[in-house]
């Protein structure tokens, strides 16, 4: 009676466990989930396999919905005759990129009134136009001339766009206990492994030329 008391107790402990578990990884796989429902009658595209291999799958289409099984089962009929019963999973909304296309000219009346945007061509302005009367009254007319053919002389430095500054250069002096951050190093993918050791090399190369 002990022995089975204790069994009793850890199959509970077990269960309890197997339960907190199993929702984790169903949180966990379902992080990113989408629900998707499709009607009778809607554009979609499917995944399907290809003979390379499970890794060379991809998107056919533009297929219809012909029948709704359940709510995550589907017949999508591709137009070619073949119906295929298809996840859910596998099935994506077609989004199409251009409808169409339709070309008139201008002596065609059957459209009626044809409204085009007028196209605004910017116009660069010059540093004494923008200039207003206020900001040099203490000037005469001289003064105002010269001022004015500076300004537009030399146009590039008085733009209002910010730009690059090197006539300056700004240095931070720190402490001698000033230690820097350091970060953590990471693994580089195995997909871009072969590019990083292509640039290691070449600068490495360059290095070496520079010291030589």
């Amino acid at each position: 009676m002990d022995l089975r008391s204790k069994l009793s107790e850890a199959a509970e402990f077990a269960q309890s466990h197997t339960n907190a578990a199993r929702q984790s990884y169903t949180a966990d796989y379902n992080l990113r989930a989408r629900q998707k429902k499709f009607q009778e009658g809607d554009q979609v595209i499917e995944l399907a396999p290809e003979n390379s291999g499970k890794m060379g799958n991809r998107w056919l289409g533009p297929g219809t919905v012909v029948k709704v099984k359940s709510p995550y089962s589907y017949l999508v009929d591709l137009g070619n005759g073949n119906v295929h019963h298809m996840h859910a999973n596998k099935m994506r909304h077609l989004i199409a990129r251009v409808q169409g296309c339709g070309v008139i000219t201008v002596c065609d009346s059957e459209f009626g009134k044809v409204l085009s945007p007028d196209t605004a061509v910017g116009e660069s302005v010059l540093p004494s136009v923008s200039i207003t009367s206020e900001k040099i009254v203490h000037l005469d007319q001289s003064q105002r001339a010269e001022l004015f053919e500076v300004l537009d002389e030399f146009t590039a430095c008085f733009s209002d766009k910010p730009g690059l500054c090197d006539v300056v250069t700004h240095r931070i002096v720190t402490t001698p206990d000033f230690v820097p951050k350091q970060m953590k190093p990471y693994r580089v993918p195995v997909a871009f492994q072969a590019e990083v050791n292509r640039q290691i090399r070449e600068l490495k190369t360059w290095d070496s030329c520079a010291r030589q």
